[in-house]
């Protein structure tokens, strides 16, 4: 007797229906389960990231060979990624920039071998400047002068070391930033310190450098720190190099706040750790496709154009500062449109420099500034 033929086995059409329905309904389970835990995990990673940079500071400070401050200079690189570097006091010069009476400031320069610490692309990190205390020198060469910040509230400053015209060597008024600055020898962060300092933080062209003093002095190449101090040292003993031009005015030329390769800076006591689309899509901004940020990409410090009014600025600041809907009640639980605080803000342990979170309805005890009072 013949065996039956045997037919070969397959999927119905329904069976294939209720499997690949079966798989969809997990995916869209599982993917925003799956978003969520990434971004928790690359905000924690962005919170590491931080400490390591705070911590690279102060150590830096502890075991400095010369017993030198130190300081934490955060500076924007053109995408969006922030970038933490570490720096050491290589001087202190007479700045002429913009005055011709000349205002003291210290010099910091990056530390040969330190690794620049670099947040994940997107986070942010901003210095709070408490209410009165920007554009305290007056004129053109003020720190963070111009229209962006509402000088007479609070605000969060942002890294302002690209937009500017890096050809150029004499474009340094457009640049400045915040440090977090530490003792030399003790590696206590230093608090109540409202002096402007200038980190070195070289162009990254050959440009301009043909003739002296920055023909001489080649700061972007080799140990920049060692090529700071060095011309300090001979600028201030020799004179200057330049015809009719002493030591404080070369030294002005080449790290002064008109210079190209600086940052003008002043240290902060706060920060806030955030995503920069996170911020735009909360007060209905968009981010400039070539910056990552909220800037233009210009060779100067411009706003998108819907950032440049006041509302926009408060609204920016009462995001950060944890009021969310912006409505200028902070995590008022009976408020019908709950606040849900995204942002981070941290100060500084004094004598550790460890990263402090700041419980935001204590903001006002720290900051000295109300959240939404005033604005």
């Amino acid at each position: 007797m013949r065996d039956k033929p045997r037919h070969p086995s397959a999927f119905t059409l329904t069976e294939m229906i209720v499997v690949m329905t079966v798989v969809l309904i997990m995916l869209a389970v599982s993917i925003p389960t799956f978003r969520s835990t990434l971004a928790s995990a690359e905000s924690s990673n962005a919170e590491t990231h931080l400490r390591l940079a705070i911590l690279a500071g102060r150590n830096a400070a502890l075991h400095s060979d010369r017993g030198a401050d130190t300081a934490v200079v955060f500076l924007h690189e053109p995408g969006g990624r922030c970038t933490a570097v570490v720096c050491e006091y290589a001087g202190t010069i007479r700045d002429y920039s913009g005055s011709t009476a000349g205002v003291e400031r210290d010099v910091f320069a990056p530390i040969s071998g330190a690794e620049p610490v670099q947040l994940p692309v997107g986070y942010m990190v901003r210095g709070f400047v408490p209410a009165g205390m920007m554009d305290i020198t007056g004129g053109a060469q003020a720190w963070y002068e111009g229209d962006r910040y509402d000088t007479g509230e609070r605000s969060w400053v942002f890294p302002e070391n690209a937009y500017y015209d890096a050809l150029n060597q004499n474009d340094g008024a457009d640049r400045q930033s915040f440090i977090v600055r530490f003792s030399g020898g003790v590696g206590a962060v230093l608090v109540g310190d409202a002096r402007e300092v200038l980190v070195v933080d070289p162009r990254p062209t050959a440009s301009g450098r043909s003739s002296a003093p920055w023909s001489t002095f080649r700061v972007d190449i080799g140990d920049v720190a060692a090529t700071v101090r060095e011309a300090i040292v001979r600028l201030n003993n020799q004179g200057g190099l330049s015809s009719g031009g002493g030591g404080d005015d070369t030294l002005t030329r080449l790290f002064g706040d008109q210079s190209g390769d600086t940052v003008l800076c002043r240290a902060v006591e706060q920060v806030v750790l955030y995503r920069e689309a996170d911020l735009a899509a909360a007060i209905g901004q968009k981010l400039n496709p070539d910056t990552g940020t909220l800037y233009q990409d210009k060779p100067d410090p411009k706003l998108v154009v819907q950032m440049n009014s006041s509302n926009a600025k408060r609204d920016l600041r009462r995001w950060l500062e944890g009021d969310t809907n912006r409505d200028g009640v902070w995590l008022d639980d009976n408020d019908t449109n709950p606040d849900a605080p995204v942002a981070r803000i941290y100060t500084f342990q004094r004598y550790s420099g460890a990263l402090q979170p700041v419980p935001l309805l204590n903001l006002e005890d720290i900051s000295g500034n109300r959240p939404g009072g005033g604005s």
